[in-house]
């Protein structure tokens, strides 16, 4: 896999059959390889599940619970146990990907784009839009403080840079936008690709945190948290189904370059 110009890291929890059908499928029809994927499961019980796939992908145990501690196990994993440079981090219930108001057709060919220039502009982090509508969407790349979804983010890792791990649950990649943005000075986001999933679904997020009830309180609660640390770069926001966080696209540090 060190051949491969990029890796693709897929976190599962209590979702199998949902992985196989949704994440993977996608993978399947773009023609990338097993090979190229690593597959993140919590562990050996939770194993026994996922038997379908076992013999086909590489398995990594987390022995980790909850969002924040998976994603600080891949971050940690991938920062200091591998040589990977270019890991695309995919959730497992990944319905399809889109170009403004049509199917992505070169998934491989834009991945390494977006590695590409993000790598060109000295910057790590990079994203897409997290909605599939093309009303949020344009054909503009940006370096402004943007939030990078972590349903579907690539990373470079560069390991003359300290590794940013993550303090919340929810709003964990809010939070990871805001750390590589102070780091790097800016973040990338390719706005023209589109994620369709279904968010807040069964399983996965949710059942780690105990069901929906609970999902809402840590939303509020971590909202209000990242607010005030994060002073100037983030605000909290009211919608009709619940708490959300807004990301300062204005906000400027010495590093940040405008774009």
């Amino acid at each position: 896999m060190n051949n491969q110009n990029f890796v693709i890291a897929i976190p599962t929890y209590r979702r199998p059959k949902i992985l196989i059908e949704k994440t993977l499928k996608v993978l399947k029809n773009y023609n990338i390889p097993n090979s190229q994927i690593i597959i993140f499961i919590k562990d050996q019980k939770e194993l026994n599940d996922y038997t379908d796939i076992v013999a086909n992908y590489k398995i990594i145990l987390t022995d980790a619970s909850g969002i924040m501690e998976t994603r600080n196990f891949l971050q940690a994993f991938f920062y200091y146990e591998t040589e990977f440079t270019n890991v695309l981090f995919m959730d497992d219930d990944i319905d399809s990907l889109w170009n403004m108001d049509k199917p992505l057709e070169n998934f491989k060919e834009f991945v390494e784009f977006a590695f590409m220039e993000t790598n060109r502009q000295g910057l790590n982090l990079w994203g897409v839009s997290a909605l599939h509508n093309p009303f949020y969407m344009s054909k503009k790349i940006t370096k402004t403080l943007k939030y990078i979804c972590g349903a579907v983010y690539g990373e470079i890792f560069d390991r003359t840079k300290y590794p940013v791990f993550a303090d919340i649950n929810h709003y964990e990649d809010h939070q990871k936008s805001m750390d590589c943005f102070i780091r790097d000075g800016g973040v990338m986001k390719f706005n023209w690709v589109g994620i369709k999933t279904k968010y807040f679904g069964v399983g996965g997020i949710n059942e780690s945190m105990g069901g929906m009830e609970y999902r809402h309180i840590e939303m509020d609660n971590n909202a209000i948290w990242l607010a005030e640390k994060y002073n100037g770069m983030c605000k909290v926001m009211s919608k009709k189904w619940g708490t959300d966080l807004r990301l300062n696209y204005h906000y400027k540090n010495k590093e940040t370059t405008s774009s």
